[in-house]
């Protein structure tokens, strides 16, 4: 292909598995090439389109970014590659390797988009797929359908001998009421083997799929149970057990409503909130409850188990099955993986789940926008999956910064509301302990932290780089600790290195001996807000009682203090 354009003009070269882009946004009014820069959003946005294009197309695609689609001659892009693969990957959950290269001397890009295990909509909730040159428009159906032939290696995708007679009228009728309230009312007003068709579940030759079994046909075992307690290890309050005979949209629906009966409104009494504030989050209990679902091996047959503890607002989601794809407790926020593709593809149709792997970076994302400590995933035995969503403690500092922050836009973005979370609890970030908090490589750290420099509270920017380190700008540091944005929880979780006194100065001096080999009174009176004199006299009198610290050669400014040998600063 770039043999072909390198040679100069010739036709041919794009084709179902190649297509060749300007990078949008760099023409004037009057047509005129405009100099490029690292970051194009409009460029990006374009860009978007073709991706889930070829991600929903047989063996995927190529996109040579930076020459002219129409003369095929060069005209070059200045994109940052990093930057764009994220951008992407925010727009489209797809992060496509891109490569540089050189036409003619002219700097293009190379997109590799790989074939999505699932089929990727576009905002319109369309599905297309490459058809010669040109990007057409796919029957969800006939995407399966199709996948399925090629691969059959998902078993909720394979065809079952049941049809859409073997459907309950109930389970028909609930799937019109989520797909009415998720907005998609042309699909709930449709015919059933229309409808069934639009899910892809009904294929071609009128059977079923196993996920379309799975979740609108009758089951003779309960697949998903509810539990209410009064405290952990306490008195059942309720139960729900999903009847035989009843399909698992309709347990959905049952455990649904009755979880929206218990989480309540949180009475004003408890604290520094928002009026009609839920106990939990409803968006990350139904997400939550979905992911269990999604998720779990359905091969084991005992159910999928949501409790809710009554004293602590607390929800526990306990699926069976292990995590798979690489997926583990520290890296589930930026690692995407779906055990049953067809699956989850069935939950995204009905408009249950927004697009493949936003689920636990939506639950994060609403959890600490409410003030509530993030969702907690992890292994237990069996294997199993479980997640926790406390309601308590509330911190409301978390949530009225966040709802702060300006451009508004970056209120809904999971990392700004990761990385203040922690920044809340300990004084400063390295740019490794910014990878692992987002749970993401030194990559993808720095191009998260660029994104968010434009993130402001009342025209201060939220966070500031000082000395190789992030942290908090410091008169919003200060602001939180005094309560302006709500009040501090007394245990002193969260901005303890802003607090007074000589214990705070050694353990922020300690803190940051762990990741540096010698510190400053400067360093350390820029984390906590104090007086670098009295900062300075404090690591003093710990020098010289050699106490976990010890003074260094340099005098004045370049004074500095270092781990006492015996000292220990992990």
């Amino acid at each position: 292909m770039l043999v072909a354009l390198s040679a100069g003009p010739a036709s041919g070269v794009e084709s179902e598995k190649v297509d060749l882009k300007e990078e949008a946004g760099r023409r004037g009014r009057d047509g005129t090439l405009q100099p490029g820069t690292a970051t194009n959003p409009t460029a990006a946005e374009h860009l978007a389109g073709e991706v889930r294009c070829f991600s929903n197309t047989p063996g995927g695609g190529v996109i040579v970014l930076g020459v002219d689609d129409k003369t095929l001659g060069p005209l070059g892009t200045q994109l940052n590659t990093e930057w764009l693969r994220q951008r992407l990957d925010d727009l489209t959950g797809i992060a496509p390797v891109i490569e540089e290269r050189h036409l003619r001397g002219i700097r293009i890009l190379i997109l590799l988009v790989s074939e999505s295990p699932e089929p990727v909509e576009d905002p319109d909730h369309r599905l297309r797929w490459r058809v010669g040159d040109q990007c057409r428009t796919v029957d969800r159906a006939e995407w399966w359908s199709h996948r399925a032939a090629r691969i059959g290696l998902d078993p909720m995708a394979a065809t079952t001998e049941r049809g859409a007679a073997d459907i309950s009228t109930r389970a028909l009728a609930v799937t019109r009421d989520y797909l009415r309230a998720g907005g998609d009312l042309d699909a709930a007003e449709s015919g059933n083997t229309e409808l069934l068709t639009r899910l892809g579940v009904l294929r071609p030759d009128g059977r079923l799929s196993q996920a379309g079994v799975l979740l609108l046909c009758p089951s003779s075992v309960p697949l998903v149970e509810l539990s209410r307690l009064d405290v952990v290890g306490g008195d059942v309050t309720l139960r729900y057990t999903q009847p035989a005979g009843t399909s698992l949209i309709e347990a959905l629906q049952a455990v649904e409503d009755r979880l929206d009966a218990v989480n309540g409104v949180r009475p004003s009494s408890r604290g520094f909130v928002e009026s009609g504030q839920r106990l939990l989050p409803p968006r990350a209990v139904r997400e939550a409850i979905l992911n269990g679902l999604t998720h779990r091996d359905w091969f084991q047959p005992e159910p999928t188990a949501v409790r809710w503890v009554e004293a602590d607002d607390l929800l526990e989601v306990t699926s069976p099955g292990g995590f798979t794809g690489g997926v583990t407790p520290s890296n589930a926020l930026s690692t995407r993986h779906s055990r049953y593709p067809a699956l989850a593809d069935l939950f995204r149709a009905l408009r249950l789940v927004d697009r493949q792997g936003v689920g636990v970076p939506r639950m994060y994302q609403t959890m600490l926008a409410e003030g509530h400590r993030p969702p907690l995933l992890e292994e237990v035995a069996g294997p199993r999956v479980r997640t926790t969503l406390a309601g308590r403690p509330l911190l409301p500092v978390l949530a009225h910064l966040l709802a702060a922050i300006e451009p508004a836009p970056r209120r809904r973005d999971v990392r700004v509301a990761v990385l203040l979370d922690a920044l809340l609890r300990q004084p400063f970030l390295t740019l490794d302990q910014v990878g692992r908090v987002l749970q993401s490589g030194r990559d993808a750290a720095t191009v998260a932290l660029a994104a968010i420099e434009e993130c402001h509270v009342e025209g201060r920017s939220l966070f500031v780089h000082v000395a190789g380190t992030w942290r908090l700008e410091a008169s919003t540091a200060r602001d939180a600790a005094a309560g302006r944005y709500g009040p501090v929880p007394a245990a002193g979780e969260l901005l303890w290195f802003r607090a007074s006194g000589a214990a705070t100065v050694r353990r922020v001096a300690q803190v940051w001996l762990a990741d540096h080999p010698r510190v400053t009174s400067g360093d350390v009176a820029g984390l906590t807000g104090m007086h670098q004199p009295y900062v300075s006299k404090v690591l003093s009198d710990l020098a010289s009682q050699g106490d976990l610290l010890v003074r260094g050669p340099g005098k004045g400014r370049a004074a500095h203090f270092l781990p006492a040998p015996t000292s220990s600063t992990s």
